[in-house]
């Protein structure tokens, strides 16, 4: 089962890319493990990076990973590249399972997007018979003995593992773990100088050649630019996903389109740095401060409209 979608880029005219969803079944029992894979074709100068295997259910759905193969590579045609990747999967979803549009991050020079492979579908069939008439009872306990030394020692057992566990733990803690950006609340703030100053605390802040650095870092850039979202367009950006923030936006007349872009893009790479384990370069960090101060720049100047206002209203007396 393969699905194939078609991308062209900022700069794809000349690179192309071109991605597949292949599953190998048309469909599994619960629990069953299978595999799914995908598959990228770009020219020479692109790279792509597919998502990590433990971003769990924020990028995977009801798929279950078991486990990710290593990256294949090998030529494509008319001097083309095709990146390959495996994963196993499993679910325990009934009658059907979705597999997402999973994000691949596509990196052509300095210009870094995120892109879907396409979605899909596999039938679930069910493990009960075809002669199976109703529901069978519960059967009732067997009795088994119960030796209350082999108890005993499962217990010792356990909670010697415990201990050891937690002391590796602490003895793994990093002595300077960064520090999350301190907000104190200005009510003479406006929204608008709020964000910027949020932004450029985190600029200030965060040592982003350190790795653990850059996780908590995209938190509070994604904050910054919904809690602005929130106060001044009246945008539930906090609770809603970073494709219904962008759908909210680009309903919005009051809210130019160059903006909805950049928004997107921050909150995309940060949804990748905080649930998929992709680690964003230099270039991506200084991009995605660039991005976001210009999003909130180009808001700012809009010309706003009396519905806009009202909402404005509605969300400042909140």
């Amino acid at each position: 089962m393969i699905v194939t979608v078609a991308w062209s880029g900022v700069n794809a005219a000349a690179q192309p890319v071109r991605f597949e969803t292949h599953v190998s079944t048309d469909s599994v029992a619960v629990g069953e493990r299978f595999t799914l894979s995908l598959v990228a074709e770009h020219g020479p100068q692109t790279a792509v990076s597919f998502p990590s295997p433990d971003a769990g259910g924020v990028l995977f759905g009801d798929l279950d990973v078991i486990q990710r193969l290593t990256v294949q590579q090998r030529p494509g045609p008319a001097g083309r590249q095709v990146d390959s990747v495996a994963y196993e999967v499993t679910t325990f979803a009934l009658d059907s399972v979705r597999v997402p549009a999973l994000p691949v991050r596509v990196t052509a020079g300095r210009d870094t997007t995120i892109r879907s492979a396409p979605a899909r579908t596999v039938t679930v069939v069910s493990v009960v018979g075809p002669d199976a008439k109703g529901m069978h009872g519960v059967a009732a306990l067997a009795p088994f003995p119960q030796p209350w030394w082999t108890w005993a020692l499962l217990a010792l057992t356990a909670t010697g593992l415990l201990a050891g566990l937690v002391y590796l733990w602490w003895r793994r803690q990093p002595d300077d773990a960064p520090t999350p950006v301190q907000r104190v609340p200005d009510d003479d703030q406006t929204p608008y100088e709020a964000a910027t100053s949020w932004i450029r605390q985190l600029e200030e802040s965060y040592d982003l050649a350190d790795p653990d650095a850059v996780k908590p870092f995209y938190v509070e850039l994604s904050n910054a630019l919904r809690i602005y979202l929130a106060r001044e367009l009246g945008v539930a950006a906090l609770e809603r996903t970073t494709r219904e923030v962008v759908d909210t936006l680009e309903e919005r007349p009051d809210v130019p389109s160059g903006a909805t872009s950049r928004i997107q893009a921050v909150l995309q790479l940060a949804d990748l740095a905080k649930f998929a384990g992709i680690r964003p370069t230099a270039d991506d960090h200084e991009k995605a401060l660039r991005e976001a101060r210009a999003a909130l720049d180009t808001i700012e100047a809009a010309p706003r409209s009396p519905e806009s206002d009202a909402i404005d209203g509605v969300a400042s007396a909140a």
